[in-house]
């Protein structure tokens, strides 16, 4: 059960970023000419969030690290499909790190 409170909230607090950074996203869009999706702009927006939510709770894997990596040089190259595809890895990656810290540690007996 706890594991779903977290989710749920993780979920809601994106919610609650892609209203904000949404029209943050778009300013920045126009401001610098960039040709990312809105869909693009807010998965990465997304990702961003929740890799720095589990980074926070020291429960950030490796592989979403990585894929936010490769979310961000998408979105420098202005390719909004790499972008998605990535960040929606980063973002579920930093979900299972989440969601790790709620499994009974093994001991050994």
């Amino acid at each position: 059960m706890n594991v779903f409170r977290v989710a749920v909230r993780i979920l809601a607090a994106g919610s609650v970023l892609l209203g904000v950074a949404g029209p943050a996203a778009h300013a920045a869009e126009n401001a610098a000419g960039a040709a990312l999706t809105a869909d693009a702009a807010q998965a990465l927006a997304n990702a961003v969030f929740v890799v720095d939510l589990a980074k926070s709770k020291s429960a950030l894997w490796t592989t979403a690290a990585g894929a936010l990596a490769q979310a961000q040089d998408a979105a420098k190259k202005q390719d909004s499909a790499a972008v998605i595809k990535y960040a929606a890895t980063a973002s579920e990656q930093a979900f299972l790190g989440m969601a790790q810290l709620g499994y009974p540690l093994t001991v050994d007996h």
